[in-house]
């Protein structure tokens, strides 16, 4: 395999074409369980291990990749981002256990809970990979990666859940598949470009938590935000009503993950720009991606305004196209988060750690004094009102500290 690096266009075509494939076939698991089963329990099921798997995801990652791509002097070697995402990744498995049997679910949702985190257990490794190749300009390798564990995640799901009738066995196929492809084609090709057998020193590990602890709690808390008024939801009025929301709240997060397949391949220039002081060109690719981010949330506000119903209905069918008036105020929120994603990762590059921190810890704040009384008035329109306004809060306070480190960072 060819060694150059590729460009900053060639990287995005690859990684928005590989991760809109695995984005649909992610869609494609709730769309299975909403048609071919009767019972939404089973989609809220499934949107439950989701919603918590999430928050454990974000631990296992440790938010690390907007670090490992701008750590352009290698503070840390491969080998021991290795250690430490395999490090990582135990523990959020265990701690996912713990707090699923805190909450009193049922035996099969927690034992659903856990089976889908071991399948983003291959997720987290994974990005770590990519991570690597990504700071190399080659993210052609995860894009066909992405595609073709999207197909695959699909392909596995249907036949578990035609084969038993059974969620849980659709995730264990499913993880088997795509965990046995990550060992065959992502490691060997990572290899390539970095050693990545683990290293484990207990001084490193030890370092690299001290100094990620801060970034981690507060993607744990930024996960954590959008979960708790879903989790409010299903203990309030039950996985059926969680179920019919997660369902039409799918559809737009097509627009906040499209989002990121653009200012990811970007991030390692915009590290580069502000380690050799270009502020002019690191303002200009700023205003960029933002106003692509508007346009974006502008036509993606548009099209379900006209096309909501319409859509919500051809895809799940009446039961899920009645409750249409959910959709546009999800994509208000996924907008906004989107938003919030960038300015999350230009603050990583300006390594604003603890400041990423608080803002977190204070958006979790707000999203819980809210949430309860919005929720117990309006339901699910008020799980769209607490994450609005939750995200909202979060995108005034990143957007003032950006605009404080770019006067401040590059004229000092």
């Amino acid at each position: 395999m060819k060694k150059k690096q590729l460009s900053i266009i060639e990287n995005l075509i690859w990684n928005s074409a590989g991760s809109f494939t695995y984005l649909i076939c992610q869609w494609l698991l709730t769309w299975i369980i909403v048609v071919h089963s009767k019972d939404l329990g089973n989609a809220g099921n499934l949107a439950l291990a989701i919603s918590i798997t999430n928050i454990f995801f974000n631990l296992a990652c440790f938010n690390i990749r907007p670090y490992l791509v701008s750590d352009l002097k290698q503070c840390y070697r491969s080998e021991q981002y290795s250690a430490f995402r395999l490090f990582t990744c135990l523990a959020s498995l265990i701690l996912c256990l713990i707090y699923t049997c805190m909450f009193g679910y049922t035996m099969d949702q927690i034992i659903c809970v856990m089976l889908y985190m071991v399948f983003k257990l291959g997720e987290a490794w994974v990005d770590l990979l990519h991570g690597f190749e990504q700071r190399k300009m080659r993210m052609d390798i995860g894009g066909i990666s992405l595609f073709i564990r999207g197909i695959l995640s699909v392909l596995s799901f249907m036949a578990g859940v035609r084969f038993s009738g059974s969620v849980n066995t659709g995730i264990i196929f499913m993880t088997v598949c795509t965990w046995s492809f990550i060992f065959l084609y992502d490691m060997p090709q990572a290899r390539k470009f970095e050693k990545i057998a683990p290293v484990f020193t207990k001084e490193t590990i030890k370092r690299m938590l001290i100094e990620f602890l801060p970034l981690t709690i507060g993607g744990v808390l930024s996960s954590l935000g959008p979960s708790l008024p879903r989790q409010f939801l299903e203990a309030e009025q039950g996985s059926k009503v969680l179920g019919i929301y997660s369902t039409v709240a799918t559809p737009a997060v097509f627009v906040q993950v499209a989002a990121t397949y653009v200012f990811n391949p970007v991030l390692t220039e915009f590290a580069s720009l502000y380690q050799r002081g270009e502020k002019r060109r690191f303002l200009k690719l700023l205003f960029k991606i933002s106003f692509f981010l508007l346009a974006v949330s502008g036509a993606s506000l548009v099209g379900g305004a006209v096309l909501g119903q319409w859509g919500l209905t051809f895809l799940y069918g009446k039961r899920i196209g009645a409750h249409a008036d959910l959709f546009l105020p999800v994509i208000i929120f996924t907008c906004l988060n989107a938003m919030s994603w960038f300015l999350w990762s230009i603050l990583i590059i300006f390594r604003e750690l603890k400041a990423l921190l608080v803002i977190n810890v204070i958006g979790v704040i707000v999203c819980i004094l809210i949430m309860f009384p919005l929720i117990s008035k309006y339901g699910m329109q008020g799980v769209n009102d607490t994450l609005i306004l939750y995200t909202c809060v979060l995108l005034v306070l990143m957007a003032v500290l950006v605009g404080r480190d770019i006067k401040c960072k590059f004229d000092r």
